[in-house]
């Protein structure tokens, strides 16, 4: 009988589930922060987010305030969070297409916070606005100046930011690299049909480690080079994703790009 992939000597989640560590960096592409009504959070504040990342490896956590995302909490106080513990932690700077007077400002100081800022962030399932709307393009625009990435909130089947509306877009700004947050959940095949189309797009799997072979079809459909590690920290916990990854059924060598090596090739290993 084939034996567990934990269960396989030397093997990355033999090490894992023995020691409770990673023994590889890994990078949290999609976190959030702040307490929400909807529901309760062990840990939702940055001191006791950066120690549950600290106690399993953790190297960096690029995360988006829940405030900031209902428009209501400023980036430049997530900036001052961020800057609490800028060993671990990055932001990206929230958009809210009903606020395009904020969208101004955050362009305009994008700069005071960068490094700390990576990219962007585009919820638009949330905020009910397509992705193609015109007040996106002030950002898109900026992103493709600078060849920054946007993550993006997608689903499957959704009329704002499902494959064909995220298609369109990616193909339109091909400077931007679009990273897809929960890999446009329910729609592998659409999920499949803008890898191949759109190669500056990349697949965050948050909330899919718990679906059962969900990373292996995402490694044999689309390649495990196309995709980026993320929790949606603190509504998932790091242990069970780096646990889904690492107890899925795919090579060391997928382990290791969907962790860690995809994002350093795209942003370096010092950002």
């Amino acid at each position: 009988m084939k034996k567990a992939v934990w269960e396989q000597p030397g093997s990355l989640a033999e090490a894992f589930w023995k020691n409770g560590i990673a023994d590889i960096p890994i990078y949290d592409m999609h976190g959030h922060m702040g307490s929400h009504n909807a529901i309760y959070f062990a840990r939702c504040e940055a001191p006791e987010m950066v120690a549950h990342l600290r106690r399993i490896g953790v190297r960096r956590l690029v995360f988006s305030h829940h405030y900031s995302l209902m428009g209501s909490f400023r980036n430049q106080r997530v900036h001052a969070i961020t800057a609490r513990f800028p060993d671990i932690l990055r932001m990206y700077v929230s958009i809210s297409p009903h606020q395009t007077d904020f969208i101004a400002e955050d362009l305009d100081q994008y700069d005071s916070m960068a490094p700390l800022a990576i990219g962007f962030k585009f919820l638009p399932d949330y905020h009910k606005v397509k992705v193609t709307d015109p007040r996106y393009e002030p950002v898109l625009n900026f992103a493709s100046e600078r060849r920054l990435p946007i993550l993006v909130h997608t689903w499957g089947g959704s009329q704002f930011d499902g494959p064909d509306v995220m298609q369109e877009v990616a193909t339109r700004y091909p400077q931007v690299t679009f990273f897809m947050a929960h890999s446009f959940s329910g729609d592998l095949p659409g999920a499949k049909r803008v890898a191949d189309a759109c190669p500056n797009v990349y697949f965050e799997l948050t909330s899919l480690p718990g679906q059962h072979t969900i990373i292996e079809r995402l490694c044999a459909d689309i390649g495990s080079h196309r995709l980026l590690f993320g929790t949606d920290m603190p509504w998932f916990d790091e242990y069970q994703h780096v646990g889904g990854i690492l107890s899925a059924d795919i090579s060391e060598d997928d382990k290791h790009n969907i962790l860690y090596r995809n994002i350093e090739k795209l942003l370096g290993k010092d950002w």
